[in-house]
This record gives structure tokens, C-alpha cells and sequence, in this order.
């Protein structure tokens, strides 16, 4: 099989997986707006593959109504990590395995076995891409990551506080009074900020969007140049990105300036719930009466642990190596409250263990 005929037959097969995979996370998502979104996507990948199935036919190809055997199991494991980890970290977890599909497109464009027709064809593709990659970043669901970050504050920060303490303070019930002082205190802090953050970006992009409606009524050329700079930042060919921005300018604020989604109270309490379930696991060895190196020891092992997984996940979020991410917090972690754990025994000693 020649180079073409593989080009053709690969990027049919992954066009027909993505609007599956797209279509069985839509079936699953509960939040409407979201729903709508993700079928739209589904859509969009099946009218590509109907592409690629036209141009196979055009060369005398055959092409699968259906996908591979491989491929479904593909389809199976997102839906199932959707529901175990949720649309946040399985979208990250999707895009992470692909490539580029702007550059891919655009290469794709630029080779002379396609015709002419075909050549623009997949310039539009290419445009297609560009809007889908915006839009997934809008898609993604917060809670999941908004959660995981929560946790990761409260791990960190408690098990840094309850390791200093534990070097000052002999009682095990102290200590874990200490702690959870610390984490009821960073879990109100944590809560507030949140709050505050998510009102403020939600405020700013309604500020934004109302300018931008009226910059529309005013001068549409310049907002038809914010949309030329945007699709060209995203690795658009200038010429096609003047040509599409043209016709996008009523919809120019959906595209640059999404509608923050996300209610300032629920993220509040997403962050406050987060860091106290972070907050509580280094101090479970405390709890349960463990003393002494036994104590200390059994905290760092169990936050380190935690830490490590909570970093793995961060990791997929952040489009980085699992492993590399979480050794690098759970390592981190650990130096922090051995830090905190000597600073702790040096006031027990210079206070002459009268705490």
C-alpha cells in the first residue's frame, strides 16, 4: 500500500473514532450546554471522516462502515474513564494521544497528491480543527481539576504543619488538633479566593463581551482582524484565516471571549471541600493515636503516596509526564515537612520541651 492510500485510510479510521468517542461522552454528560458541545464536535469529526471516505472512494479504496476492533475498546476505556474520572481529565487524557490535527492539516494541504478541490477541502478541515481545539478548552469541566488542585494544597500544606508540630509537640492529639486548626483555616482562605476568582473572570469576560458587541456595531473590520490573529496564533495559514474570519464576525464573542460558566459559589465550595479532604489525610495517623517516628513516618508515607497520585493526575491535566509530575510533588512534599519537622524539634529543644 502506497503513501496515499495510508494517509487516506489512517486519518478516515481516526476522524470515525473521534466522532464516536465524542459522541458516547455527549450520551453521558448530565450538564445540557455541554451536551450540545460535545455533539456538535461529534458532528464535526463525522462530516470529516465523510471526507476522507468520499476521497478513498475517488481512488477505487474501500473503507469500513464501522471501526476497528481496537478502535471500540478505544471508545470503551474514555467512556469508562469519563464516568471513574470525568470529562475534564478523559478529554486531557484524549488530546494528550493525539497530534496536531492544525499542523497535520495544513502539511496535508500543501501536498500535491491531493487535487485542487481536495486541497481546500482540508484548508477548512484545517479552520474546523482550530475551532474544535479552542473548544474543548472551554469544554473541559472545572470541578474535576479545580478538585484534584484542591487537594493537592491541602496535602502539602497540612502535612507540612502537622510534620513541624509533631517535632515540637509529643501528644499525637495535638498534633492532629494543630492540623486540622491549619486546615480549617486554609480551607476558609482557599473557599474565599475561589469565590472571588471565579466572580472576577466571570465579570471581566462579561465586560469583554458587551465591549466587543459594541465594537461589532461600530467598526466590524477590526473585530474581523482580532478573529485573523487568533486563527493565525493557532497556526492557521494567513490567507485562510482572513477568508473564514469574515464570516465568524457575528460570532465573534463566543469565539474570543467564551462565557464563563462556572457559578462563584459552587467553585467555592468544590475548593473548600477539596483542600479539607487534602487536609485530613496527614493527619489520619495522629487521629488514630500514633506517636513519635511511628507517627511521623506512617503521615509521610500515606501523604507521600496521596501526593504522588494527586500529582500523576495533575500531570495529565497539565499535558505533562504522569510519573515525572507526581514524583516531583510527592518529593517536594516530603523535603517541605521534613523542613518543618526539624524546625519544629529545634523549638522543642530550645524551649526545653516545655511545649
Amino acid at each position: 500500500m502506497g503513501k496515499l492510500e495510508n494517509i487516506i485510510l489512517r486519518s478516515y479510521e481516526e476522524e470515525l473514532f473521534d466522532h464516536e468517542v465524542y459522541s458516547k461522552l455527549a450520551e453521558a454528560e448530565r450538564d445540557p450546554e455541554l451536551k450540545k458541545t460535545l455533539f456538535k464536535l461529534a458532528e464535526m469529526e463525522k462530516k470529516h471522516s465523510e471526507f476522507w471516505r468520499e476521497v478513498a472512494e475517488k481512488r477505487g479504496l474501500r473503507v469500513k462502515g464501522k471501526l476497528t476492533t481496537l478502535n471500540r475498546i478505544r471508545v470503551n476505556f474514555y467512556t469508562l474513564l469519563r464516568k471513574i474520572l470525568g470529562l475534564d481529565i478523559t478529554i486531557k487524557v484524549l488530546e494528550s494521544s493525539e497530534e496536531d490535527d492544525i499542523e497535520k492539516y495544513r502539511k496535508l494541504s500543501e501536498m500535491e497528491i491531493f487535487s485542487s478541490e481536495e486541497k481546500q477541502r482540508l484548508k477548512d478541515i484545517m479552520v474546523d480543527e482550530a475551532v474544535h481545539e479552542k473548544v474543548l478548552g472551554n469544554v473541559e469541566a472545572k470541578s474535576v481539576g479545580d478538585f484534584v488542585y484542591g487537594i493537592s494544597d491541602g496535602l502539602v500544606e497540612v502535612l507540612a504543619a502537622v510534620s513541624g508540630l509533631s517535632g515540637a509537640i509529643s501528644s499525637p492529639l495535638f498534633v492532629a488538633v494543630g492540623g486540622l486548626i491549619v486546615g480549617v483555616s486554609g480551607t476558609l482562605s482557599m473557599a474565599i479566593g475561589a469565590y472571588l476568582s471565579t466572580k472576577s473572570e466571570k465579570d471581566v469576560k462579561i465586560q469583554e463581551r458587551k465591549r466587543l458587541e459594541l465594537e461589532k456595531n461600530v467598526d466590524q473590520h477590526s473585530v474581523q482582524l482580532r478573529l485573523v490573529n487568533f486563527f493565525t496564533e493557532l497556526g492557521v495559514n494567513l490567507n485562510l484565516a482572513k477568508k473564514v474570519s469574515s464570516s465568524l464576525v457575528n460570532v465573534a464573542e463566543d469565539i474570543l471571549y467564551p462565557e464563563v460558566k462556572e457559578n462563584p459559589v459552587k467553585s467555592a465550595l468544590i475548593t473548600g471541600l477539596s483542600y479539607i479532604t487534602g487536609a485530613i489525610i496527614p493527619i489520619l495517623p495522629y487521629l488514630v493515636g500514633l506517636s513519635g517516628l511511628t507517627g511521623v513516618i506512617t503521615s509521610y508515607v500515606v501523604a507521600g503516596l496521596s501526593t504522588f497520585i494527586v500529582g500523576s493526575i495533575i500531570g495529565i491535566l497539565s499535558g505533562i509526564n504522569p510519573f515525572r509530575k507526581g514524583a516531583q510533588m510527592a518529593s517536594l512534599a516530603l523535603l517541605a515537612a521534613l523542613g518543618t519537622h526539624a524546625l519544629g524539634y529545634l523549638a522543642s529543644r530550645f524551649l526545653n520541651g516545655s511545649i
